[in-house]
């Protein structure tokens, strides 16, 4: 069988024509993402100008979906629009011929039409080998349409190791997808799970390469600290392989859902948390913790005369969350979450509601203390609250996290931090306007 995924209005004979909006002609209503197909039953898989309708994230999972239900060395072919040509020939055009380049760019306002993201040739071919394809080529032409347009064409590799675990991964995309793990409306998160299987990828290559079991315990050791539900579903996965027994297979399944039921990366996040807050030990910080996390699984899994006294450990730390919100322990997912507490206790700041602002620049230190302006922020708002002997706590903070930060105009922030903190500290001279500082730009343009 041959798959013509995003027909429209174009039928292709000796294809089973699918869309997901147009009815008129297609044979099937599917989405590209979830192919209502077998594994490694489709001979061929065209897609005529249908990956830029997709969001990058929305692509890949579409690719993967290719890979997996087309046979060993199968073939996909697609098309996307040109983007370096259409580009170029904006550049060089007429405004009534670039209005036209644009609609090759963006789409159309019609449901399904929209262009989501225009893949340069390069980073397509990058997902394609990451995804597991090989043998791409690709070629450059205009099309019916005289749209500037790349064809690629590649194919699924032979039956093989490797080839096993790209099929693997294809699955763990489908549970992800179909089981409403992934928000694509949430690329940042989207890119942390992302993230997370290219991990998963390599070390099963450097496994199927080397031998060493080992390394299966290395991925579900990390998997379990940023993101125990991945673990629940790689089980499920590969229940029929032979990576590990199925005494160990339920052993690790006890051990995920446990951590599961305790939400392991926000207790992982509220460590973060109760971490002494000193400026710039942000990646100190998280290491000590992702050491501990780490050794608290393999005492887990290896340890069954304490197991008891450590699940009540964890249900003890369960109890003690203050802030339960994340259920992924990145670096890059603390950062964020301290950047949104940041961004609302500038606006309480702003709204003069101190209490508030201040107790939103407080856990954006705890979560992250590598940002100074955070830190001047929160020193500002205790200056408004009268609190002096934190102010001037903070106020040293803010300047030796100043310090250590790559930023320009150094000399003229800590003059003004200084200044603001002599006046905290002898009550004397004019009065500082402890105004909110969103960005540096927001702090020239107001001290202009």
């Amino acid at each position: 069988m041959k798959l013509n995924i995003g027909c429209g209005k174009k039928f292709e004979p000796g294809y089973c024509n699918i869309d997901l909006y147009e009815t008129l002609i297609a044979d099937k209503i599917m989405s590209a993402l979830n192919l209502e197909f077998e594994d490694n039953t489709i001979d061929e898989i065209k897609t005529i100008h249908v990956i830029e309708h997709l969001t990058f994230f929305e692509a890949i999972y579409a690719l993967s979906e290719f890979f997996r239900v087309l046979k060993p060395n199968g073939k996909v072919i697609i098309e996307i629009p040109d983007l370096n040509k259409a580009c170029q020939l904006y550049s060089n055009s007429d405004d009534e011929f670039k209005t036209q380049i644009l609609d090759w760019i963006y789409g159309a306002p019609h449901k399904g039409l929209q262009h989501k993201f225009c893949f340069p040739s390069f980073l397509l071919i990058e997902v394609l080998e990451n995804i597991g394809f090989m043998n791409i080529n690709t070629r450059n032409y205009i099309n019916y349409e005289s749209i500037p347009t790349i064809k690629f064409e590649c194919f699924k590799p032979r039956i093989g190791d490797d080839d096993e675990v790209f099929q693997i991964l294809t699955h763990i995309r489908k549970k992800l997808l179909t089981e409403n793990h992934i928000d694509f409306y949430d690329s940042f998160l989207v890119k942390e799970h992302e993230n997370l299987l290219t991990f998963f990828l390599i070390k099963m290559l450097e496994l199927k390469k080397s031998g060493k079991i080992e390394i299966f315990f290395e991925i579900i050791i990390e998997s379990l600290i940023r993101w125990p539900q991945f673990v629940k579903i790689l089980l499920r996965v590969i229940s029929n392989k032979n990576y590990l027994s199925q005494v160990q297979i339920k052993q690790i399944r006890e051990i995920t859902d446990l951590l599961i039921e305790v939400n392991y990366p926000n207790i992982l996040c509220n460590s973060v948390m109760k971490a002494p807050i000193s400026p710039g030990t942000q990646k100190v910080v998280f290491k000590s913790i992702e050491s501990f996390a780490k050794d608290l699984i393999r005492k887990l899994m290896s340890n069954i005369d304490d197991r008891e006294n450590i699940i009540n450990k964890l249900t003890k730390l369960f109890d003690e969350i203050e802030y339960p919100e994340l259920n992924f322990f990145t670096s890059k997912i603390i950062e964020q979450k301290s950047l949104d507490y940041f961004y609302i206790g500038i606006k309480a700041f702003y709204k003069k509601n101190y209490k508030r602002a201040y107790n939103k620049f407080l856990r954006a230190v705890k979560l992250y203390r590598d940002d100074f302006l955070y830190f001047w922020n929160l020193s500002r708002v205790l200056a408004k609250l009268n609190m002096k002997d934190q102010a001037i706590r903070f106020y040293k903070k803010t300047l030796i996290c100043l310090r250590i930060t790559n930023i320009q105009l150094k000399k003229e922030l800590k003059s003004e931090i200084k200044k603001e903190l002599i006046w905290v500290k002898n009550r004397k001279g004019s009065l500082p306007k402890f105004e909110p500082i969103i960005s540096i730009e927001n702090y020239i343009q107001f001290k202009v």
